[in-house]
């Protein structure tokens, strides 16, 4: 089976659509994890990169994600396949892309982040579903959740406005993605979502 990946900037819905999914797929043949994160060191990672109180060079905060990603996909994405189950994740490679090379306005770091990529997934095939939002709207839904901001949802405007290009340049780069108006109904987003993981068979 192949992963699956729901990504998109902050408050586009990921959160709320894997519930959905969760509730939805059969739990003996369905493996969720998320970005960074998904194992015991992952979320040791998760916790430094979201603080608001961590302050770190745009390198370190880049090997910090590709380290955790190493893990996840050795550890829990790689068995899971290999024991014929579907893998989805809240978030993936294509957020690297829009928040450390876009977002931070790294693309001088193009070429090891491809290069890692190229190491730590190898030819692991996955697909994206791009739940796209404009930044105003995202960021507006994330305040309402009113449960705290990562280091991330408190960037200025511009830069959630250059992640949301990163996603839309590149979310088909492998010609396995979708982009989903992530402004329709909650309703209307699971039946998309729905429709293309049956065109993927999955």
């Amino acid at each position: 089976m192949p992963l699956l990946i729901l990504e998109g900037g902050e408050g586009c819905g990921k959160d709320t659509h894997i519930d959905l999914l969760k509730k939805k797929l059969d739990p003996t043949r369905t493996v969720f994890t998320r970005e960074p994160g998904g194992t015991r060191f992952g979320e040791k990672l998760r916790s430094i990169l979201l603080d608001m109180e961590t302050h770190i060079e745009i390198e370190t905060e880049l090997l910090l994600f590709l380290a955790a990603r190493a893990e996840l996909k050795r550890t829990v994405i790689q068995p899971a396949i290999d024991a014929g189950k579907l893998v989805i994740s809240n978030r993936f490679g294509l957020s690297t892309i829009a928040y450390q090379i876009y977002g931070r306005q790294r693309f001088d770091m193009t070429p090891l982040l491809e290069s890692a990529s190229m190491f730590i997934i190898g030819d692991l095939e996955a697909h994206y579903i791009l739940l796209d939002v404009p930044p105003e709207i995202g960021l507006g839904r994330v305040e309402k959740r009113n449960d705290g901001l990562t280091r991330f949802d408190a960037e200025r405007l511009e830069f959630h406005r250059r992640v949301r290009q990163g996603y839309l340049s590149h979310y088909n780069d492998g010609g396995r993605g979708v982009c989903i108006d992530a402004t329709a109904s909650i309703e209307r987003i699971a039946e998309q979502i729905t429709e293309q993981m049956n065109r993927w068979n999955m």
